[in-house]
């Protein structure tokens, strides 16, 4: 497990699937924009959309769609010659942990792990339906990929009713029981460190470009009481793994087992995983900004 660690901190670039429900809030959104502008540090192969369900969606399968077309929009945004393949997700949760639900993003992260001869990396910031079916179906592919999610509380956290984790309980238990190489990103108690505000996304986003106008219209949206308010746009920091590893706290302890109460168990003698402890916002946000605000050959 050190050894991935250490890779995760190379300088090397790393060829890498995205997994996100990019419709379910407005931090995939700046996510995605991210990975794309990143390309000295992250190959983005491929994009899948995952399945959410809020009061933005009507079911899990709507948000996976209202993802899959978020996707696309983001992309011309960022380079209206984009060519990166997306896939549709699941259109419902995991039942049961034994049991797959089909869809082409799990296929498509099976063909291109056990097709590539390098370690392929998935990024997953949503349900982890459409990862964790891909392993059910090909368990080989725990030994060729490294799996980062943003997903579950930190685990001293009173429970770990997250988002991205209690939507599939099944689901978070095949990727925490199965052995493969996985970086978790708590939200409450870590990731939640990583605020900002809508106007410090005016001062350096704003008129930019029409990438990050958008950014910040879907932003100032999102709430209807603005004044001294912030938001935590989570999904970045899983892009910081790769971009800026040196604003995240690793360290490598056995994993938490995911209760059927959605809480976590712990045993010493489990398989080790890498634990993110601790977020430094300011050289993430420093890096996401002038990478956003470059597009289209503007500067902040």
């Amino acid at each position: 497990m050190r050894s991935i660690l250490e890779n995760l901190k190379s300088t090397d670039i790393k060829d890498v699937i995205l997994d996100t429900d990019c419709y379910n809030e407005i931090d995939d959104q700046f996510a995605l924009a991210y990975l794309m502008r990143s390309g000295d540090r992250v190959n983005l192969l491929s994009v899948n959309a995952a399945p959410f369900l809020n009061k933005r969606s009507t079911s899990a399968g709507d948000g996976m769609e209202k993802s899959y077309n978020e996707i696309f929009r983001i992309m011309k945004l960022v380079d209206k010659n984009a060519d990166i393949p997306v896939y549709r997700g699941s259109r419902e949760f995991m039942k049961d942990k034994n049991v797959p639900v089909e869809s082409e993003a799990a296929d498509n992260i099976i063909n291109t792990v056990m097709n590539s001869e390098k370690t392929v990396y998935i990024i997953a910031i949503g349900a982890i339906t459409n990862v964790a079916s891909a392993i059910v179906k090909c368990p080989e592919i725990c030994k060729k990929a490294v799996l980062i999610w943003l997903g579950g509380h930190a685990l001293h956290w009173q429970d770990t009713k997250e988002f991205n984790l209690r939507q599939d309980i099944p689901g978070a238990q095949v990727v925490f029981d199965c052995g493969i190489p996985l970086v978790q990103i708590p939200c409450f108690g870590v990731c939640s460190e990583f605020i900002t505000t809508v106007p410090e996304l005016r001062y350096y986003l704003e008129g930019k470009n029409e990438l990050c106008d958008y950014l910040v219209d879907i932003v100032s949206k999102y709430s209807t009481k603005p004044f001294g308010w912030s938001k935590v746009v989570w999904d970045v920091t899983a892009a910081a793994v790769f971009t800026k590893p040196e604003a995240l706290d690793f360290v490598v302890i056995p994993t938490p087992i995911v209760t059927p109460d959605c809480r976590y168990a712990f045993d010493p003698a489990r398989h080790h995983y890498i634990y993110v402890r601790r977020i430094k916002r300011d050289p993430i946000y420093a890096d996401l900004f002038t990478k956003l605000a470059s597009v289209g050959g503007g500067k902040l």
